[in-house]
């Protein structure tokens, strides 16, 4: 029996791929993975086991728990001064992914073109192709009048991660501006990606749904809070967008797992600062360690360093895995097949056990 045909076009992560090889290195030094450290702060364990005990399992509403909406309603007017942030624009949803899912099943149609910001997260392109969409990629260096030559174009969405898996740059305000004005003359749905907010290590996250009210916001838990296998995000959208996807929520995961939405309101509650300047601590030290053996930015945000090796990515990270070394190639982020990507977001020890490898390295190409 055959597939559908528009599976034919996706294949197995490789970021998987690395996990399944981290498991066969007896003590591997895995910067690979894309998930916080450090485990989920036990108030919001609690909050997750008093609301199981409380028998709170059952399904929510579709949209998720009025009490959620409200204070994420709330985090959206005080945190990234989205004014007009209300409990009827917002959608709770089961993890990004499942946003993405919802999103690009409600608005793509064949042949449709949409400008993705380029490194990006592997699952935008991948999940564009599989419904019919056409990726235009824009470098995530353009600067604002770059796009003036865009505007005469007819984008489905544009979208983009601020700040950037796999690269860690933060776009500028006046980038967002730019993007926000090419999405007003295109008509187009721009998609704003904030699941690495609080991962701002220089102060320079902007919001751009705070200016432009047409701003499809994602937020997630996963990252911030070591919450990625309870799955659970939002989305803030105008009021037309909420419905419909809300709908088809309805359809597909029905809603967000109850038990993580009750905890989710706990870890708003929740001081991550100290989390944060351990991962802005340990960006420093990546840039300090590899600035003089790599072409290299210091990273604005998340926990990533996206930097060029000397080879393919592909050869270079065999060559790492005889260091016992994980790293990710860039290939899945963007057109380009000379740089890898690193995740920050480990121990010490294993992180200046990586250093020494890639100072190594480069001696080696």
């Amino acid at each position: 029996m055959d597939f559908a045909n528009r599976m034919y076009g996706i294949d197995s992560s490789p970021i998987r791929k690395a996990f399944e090889l981290a498991r066969t290195i007896q003590n591997p030094i895995n910067l690979s993975i894309g998930q916080p450290h450090f485990p989920c702060p036990p108030n919001i364990i609690d909050a997750l086991t008093k609301a199981a005990r409380d028998g709170k399992t059952s399904y929510t509403l579709t949209g998720g728990i009025p009490e959620l909406k409200s204070a994420m309603a709330e985090k959206y007017r005080t945190q990234n001064k989205i004014s007009y942030a209300h409990e009827d624009r917002i959608l709770v949803t089961s993890g990004i992914s499942s946003a993405l899912f919802l999103l690009f099943n409600a608005l793509v149609n064949e042949g449709d073109e949409c400008l993705v910001v380029s490194p990006y997260f592997l699952m935008y392109p991948a999940m564009l192709k599989f419904y019919g969409g056409k990726v235009v990629p824009l470098e995530e260096s353009f600067k604002p009048e770059d796009l003036e030559s865009l505007k005469s174009k007819k984008f489905k969405l544009i979208i983009f991660s601020n700040p950037s898996n796999p690269t860690g740059k933060v776009l500028s305000k006046e980038q967002l501006k730019a993007l926000a004005n090419l999405a007003e003359n295109t008509g187009a749905y721009l998609i704003s990606d904030e699941i690495y907010e609080l991962f701002d290590y220089d102060n320079q996250f902007f919001s751009i749904g705070s200016e432009y009210e047409k701003t499809i916001t994602l937020t997630g838990f996963s990252k911030t809070y070591n919450m990625t296998g309870l799955r659970l995000a939002t989305i803030l959208a105008e009021d037309k967008v909420i419905k419909a996807l809300t709908t088809l929520q309805q359809y597909t995961v029905v809603c967000a797992p109850s038990i993580t939405q009750w905890a989710g309101i706990e870890a708003l509650k929740t001081d991550m600062s100290a989390y944060i300047q351990d991962y802005k601590e340990k960006r420093d030290f990546v840039y300090e360690s590899l600035k003089d053996y790599y072409p290299i930015q210091k990273s604005g945000g998340a926990f990533y360093s996206f930097f060029q090796v000397p080879v393919t990515d592909e050869e270079f990270i065999q060559r790492a895995v005889k260091k016992d070394l994980i790293l990710v190639p860039g290939f899945i982020f963007c057109d380009q097949k000379n740089f890898v990507r690193l995740s920050f977001a480990t121990e010490w020890d294993t992180l200046k056990r990586g250093m020494i490898a890639l100072q190594e390295l480069s001696k080696e190409s």
